[in-house]
């Protein structure tokens, strides 16, 4: 029996049947040229179909002119100018069984409006409330606005009906508009439209009565709830269920896409690494009970498709989304059904190339998965077989070579893996050791299994040298060594000083270093960060746990700063003061001397002294490019990674994708 076959029942919502129970939920591309979708959202639509997905939404789109979203590549569904581009995402997505539904919204005051010079405008808020998030100050919708609200979603709806998208979701979750007019914290209305529960769902039920009215009963609409917004005076649990059952009893909706959050609990809309997933599964089981039998979705970090399967086959819900998981490996449930699970990518959670690039303005991609927002380019068709099968040896075998390795093997190409290690995974292996970062093993674990799928000899254990790799005879040396932690406490912000006065005085280590031998950092441990990134944050943890006494010291104006768009950061610095680790931002080590490190304010100069037994930097990188010249006399050389330059795990596996490509 087919241990996942309750996800493949077909389900129907409203006159549309889905092939299964499996959905990628909107989630911003930010692929759009004038604020309309592209060809480029087409591609990585229609290869999300192509690998099974049952339906797909769309990225938000926006229903009014006075929504234009945080970034300049927001997508808008009220011009009649997108209707073309909405043609070829119905043919493409069709083509291969799937539906798509449109994701109708407004950003309401999570937004900003002075992004587009030729659209300044005042945000539109139920109150007059700033965003949590943004802090800028919105203005009262008058009844006119909340008239011109309805009409959008009216307009987009059709819009979407006749390029033949197949139904409409209304997004009443996250922060957004319509979810600040069901929240009483953000709603202080006195008018028909606040108040009651029933008064603030008004504006939802007006806004899907006129899709209905536009779009006729043919056309599904769902609507996506926060059912819980994670903080004090809004939308609780309870709170929650009566909007949920208030909207079930109008008898608009065909479907409920239950979530939680809102711009200021946004980790609750896409868990970070360090939080268990399926945690939403609680709120769809109390949807469930008051929506007259609709069917119901649930969300947010479902990775595996055994835990979605005992969702569905439990009835804990009807649908399950696995959107991320399906940027990190758009054809895992095509690979399941024939057999090939053990080549599935696992989404880890880490948030890098998604929901972090996101938030910055930028287009998404996936750690895991560099073909996210190339298909056209990258996507699953594109490998081309060579002209000749060549010998590949690839020196590393961090992620960079590993995904070079795979990606050369699988176009034909005899490859050789060389890594000085007894284990793979580089760098990234060691980062799976710090507390709450486990998941960084399974992306190894996918990559291990690709390259035994593709039948890369893998020689662990091997120190390569420019003699041995001659005796290879390569036709191609691909070199992906990494890069090494420096331990003279150099700093760019400090860059007249060579290093830190005095280490001499201390045990000092690499990050690395005290990761693999925690107990040479001895009893109490300064971390100095340079990076912003999660290294130095995570290692304190892990020693803290281990009962050291650790702080973390940064120049930079708070530490973790490059975290807290992954959205690790507010769980991240709880934890970290419940374990009683100092933070310290705003310092540099002035020296280190005998009688401990001297720590200076970077204001003032003002300093005190932190009694140390070790000190970990977290600091420079260097590249390994020892063997570089020697090889590049006799041989090809393609560097990739941080051999090239020391970077994330992002660059390195793109870089290996494409190196082995182009072979």
């Amino acid at each position: 029996m087919d241990k996942y076959a309750p996800l493949w029942e077909p389900l129907t919502l409203g006159s549309v049947t889905l092939k299964n129970r499996i959905v990628v939920t909107a989630h911003a591309l930010q692929y759009a040229e004038h604020n309309l979708m592209t060809q480029q959202s087409v591609d990585y639509y229609e290869e999300r179909a192509k690998g099974g997905a049952g339906l797909i939404l769309t990225e938000a789109q926006a229903v009014h002119p006075t929504s234009r979203g945080l970034a300049p590549r927001t997508t808008q569904g009220w011009p009649t100018d997108v209707i073309p581009v909405y043609e070829r995402l119905a043919e493409a997505v069709h083509r291969h069984g799937a539906k798509v539904f449109i994701d109708l919204s407004h950003f309401g005051v999570e937004d900003n409006s002075s992004m587009h010079l030729d659209n300044w405008r005042a945000l539109w808020s139920p109150s007059g409330l700033p965003s949590s998030t943004y802090n800028e100050i919105g203005r009262a919708m008058t009844h006119g606005d909340i008239d011109e609200l309805v009409a959008g979603f009216a307009r987009s709806a059709r819009n979407a009906q006749v390029a033949g998208l197949d139904g409409a979701e209304v997004h009443a979750a996250h922060g957004y508009l319509l979810c600040s007019f069901l929240s009483p914290l953000t709603n202080l209305r006195t008018d028909q439209y606040g108040g009651s529960t029933e008064n603030r769902c008004r504006i939802v039920l007006e806004c899907a009565q006129a899709v209905r009215d536009q779009c006729g009963p043919g056309f599904p609409i769902g609507v996506r709830l926060s059912m819980v917004e994670g903080v004090p005076g809004g939308i609780d649990e309870s709170e929650g269920e009566r909007i949920a059952e208030h909207l079930a009893d109008s008898g608009i909706f065909d479907y409920f896409s239950i979530s939680a959050g809102n711009a200021s609990t946004f980790d609750q809309v896409v868990s970070p690494m360090s939080l268990p997933g399926a945690r939403l599964v609680d709120l769809a089981v109390r949807a469930k009970k008051v929506v007259n039998g609709a069917p119901v979705l649930t969300a947010n970090g479902i990775t595996d498709l055994s835990i979605a399967a005992d969702i569905v086959g439990g009835g804990k819900a009807d649908m399950v989304a696995m959107t991320r998981a399906h940027i990190a490996d758009p054809h895992l449930i095509s690979k399941a059904r024939s057999g090939r699970e053990k080549e599935i990518r696992h989404c880890v959670s880490a948030n890098q190339g998604c929901i972090n690039r996101m938030a910055q303005g930028l287009s998404l991609t996936c750690t895991q998965n560099p073909a996210a927002g190339r298909e056209k380019t990258l996507g699953i068709g594109t490998i081309t077989v060579p002209d000749r099968r060549k010998r590949i040896v690839v020196v590393g075998g961090g992620p960079a070579g590993m995904r070079a390795a795979e990606a050369a093997a699988s176009r034909g190409h005899d490859v050789v893996l060389l890594e000085r290690s007894d284990r793979l995974g580089g760098q990234i292996r060691y980062a799976a050791q710090l507390a709450t970062r486990g998941r960084w093993a399974v992306m190894i674990r996918d990559m291990e299994r690709t390259l035994d799928v593709h039948g890369v000899d893998i020689r662990a254990g091997f120190e390569a040298t420019v003699e041995n790799i001659r005796e290879l005879e390569p036709d191609h040396v691909v070199l992906a060594t990494g890069s090494s932690w420096r331990t003279d406490g150099f700093s760019a912000k400090l860059a007249a000083r060579p290093g830190i006065p005095g280490l001499d005085h201390v045990t000092v280590l690499d990050p690395l270093e005290a990761i693999a031998e925690p107990d040479r950092c001895g009893d109490s441990v300064l971390i100095v960060d340079d990076t912003g990134e999660y290294t130095a944050l995570g290692l304190a943890e892990t020693l803290a746990e281990a009962g050291k006494s650790v702080e973390v010291i940064t120049a930079g104006l708070f530490l973790g700063d490059k975290i807290l768009l992954t959205l690790d950061v507010g769980h991240l610095y709880p934890r970290l003061y419940a374990l009683g680790v100092t933070l310290t931002p705003q310092h540099i080590v002035g020296e280190v001397n005998s009688d401990g490190a001297v720590l200076t304010r970077i204001w003032d100069g003002s300093s005190r002294l932190s009694k140390v037994d070790s000190i970990v930097t977290v600091m420079l990188r260097d590249s390994e490019t020892s063997l570089l010249s020697s090889l590049q006399r006799e041989f090809e050389v393609t560097q990739v990674g941080d051999c090239l330059a020391p970077r994330q795990v992002d660059e390195a596996i793109y870089e290996g994708e494409m190196a082995g490509r182009a072979i």
